[in-house]
């Protein structure tokens, strides 16, 4: 997405062309703050683009109006009003318009508290809305346009936007609830949850976790946390730096990596797993299987109708489980390289033959076998653990 240029104050007699309405009213005292407002309205034809930059809270909400209706309120503590109107007369509201865009500045000099919070109704027409704060949270909602918003460390709220949307925060977490195009977050620290993106999907989060319940597009997440995706028109591409991956249902291929925590994909056409440290459980998966771990066991679920091709399932440290229908067309290819007298091939089919070590205690043991008069090759290859071939029930 575009920023705006930056933009200087336009002059008095513009100014007063673009009726621009604004009302610094007086210093106003609630409980232990003393309060000042400042109410304004940006009325221009055709207003096609708005840049807020300010401190504290921000609420943008789209209507069909055709002008931009703002109320700021800061709020300071202080001994007294005269110092309560010295602290916040340090508040500076700038307003102005570049071409078809207009642009509301809010700064202070000082800290106005976290009380500090900017309401705003702009047309839902608009094409472009930026909106940046020091560090408060933002919630915008009902735009027809693109959205990018900013805030150094806050929650951040996006709801109803039909273009694209750019979100980044410095630590807080990020709430979208629809977003008709593709769709950009990233967060320091907080969790990513998506409710509906109609477009592309980049999440990012350096510290929580990520749900998305449904795109249309294919999804990128990037995560120390759990990862959780209920529903992709598409690829999915999945990341971990400790937790849990679990896709529940991809029209595309599913590709995920986790350093630490298991990985459990349900539906997809395609996966390629690996894990660090976890399980592996694939179910109801078309085309290729490849799913690796270092350290954990695998569960593989093949489905009547679901033709996989050439897979590969590897682990060093646990047990590998391929549930097979008695109507499946495969060709197994099976290694348990487990030292000792430990490595061990269990199967339900006669098919399959197992060729024990010529002594006692040898490896490798090796089983193959064509079922159904063969198919793709599935290749399985375990040490520390045993492979266990089940007639699916």
């Amino acid at each position: 997405m575009k920023q705006f240029l930056s933009i200087s104050l336009v002059s008095a007699a513009i100014l007063a062309a673009l009726v621009l309405a604004q009302d610094p009213s007086g210093v106003t005292r609630d409980g232990p703050y003393w309060v000042r407002t400042i109410t304004g309205a940006i009325s221009r034809s055709p207003l096609q683009g708005l840049r807020l930059e300010t401190v504290g809270n921000v609420i943008l909400r789209g209507d069909a109006g055709d002008r931009a209706v703002y109320t700021f309120k800061a709020h300071v503590r202080a001994r007294d009003q005269r110092e309560a109107e010295a602290l916040l007369r340090e508040l500076e509201v700038k307003i102005g318009m570049e071409g078809d865009r207009a642009y509301l500045t809010i700064r202070s000099g000082r800290p106005v508290s976290e009380g500090a919070e900017l309401s705003i109704a702009v047309p839902r027409a608009l094409r472009q809305v930026w909106i940046a704060t020091d560090g408060g949270s933002v919630q915008a909602s009902d735009l027809d346009g693109d959205m990018e918003v900013r805030s150094a460390g806050g929650q951040i709220a996006v709801d109803g936007v039909r273009g694209a949307a750019e979100i980044r925060t410095g630590g807080g977490d990020i709430e979208v609830g629809s977003v008709g195009g593709p769709l950009r977050c990233f967060s320091g620290g907080g969790a990513i949850r998506v409710q509906n993106a109609g477009g592309e999907c980049w999440l990012e989060t350096a510290g929580g976790e990520i749900f998305v319940h449904q795109a249309m597009a294919p999804v990128h997440a990037t995560a120390r946390g759990n990862i959780r995706i209920d529903r992709v028109a598409g690829p999915v591409f999945a990341s971990t730096a400790g937790g849990l991956i679990q896709v529940q249902q991809a029209d595309g291929a599913v590709t995920a990596e986790s350093s630490g925590g298991a990985i459990q994909v349900n539906a997809a056409n395609g996966v390629q797993c690996d894990s660090a440290g976890g399980a592996i459980r694939l179910r109801n998966v078309v085309g290729a299987m490849h799913a690796s771990t270092n350290a954990g066991s695998i569960l593989a679920e093949l489905l009547t109708g679901h033709r996989i091709q050439d897979s590969v399932l590897s682990t060093h440290a646990g047990d590998i489980t391929v549930l097979i229908p008695s109507n499946f067309a495969v060709t197994v290819v099976a290694m348990n390289g487990s030292p000792g007298a430990g490595g061990r091939i269990v199967s339900d089919f006669p098919e399959i033959h197992v060729r024990t070590a010529s002594q006692p205690g040898g490896t490798p043991v090796v089983a193959e076998g064509a079922l159904n008069g063969g198919g793709p090759v599935l290749h399985i290859n375990v040490v520390g653990g045993t492979i266990y071939l089940r007639r699916q029930k």
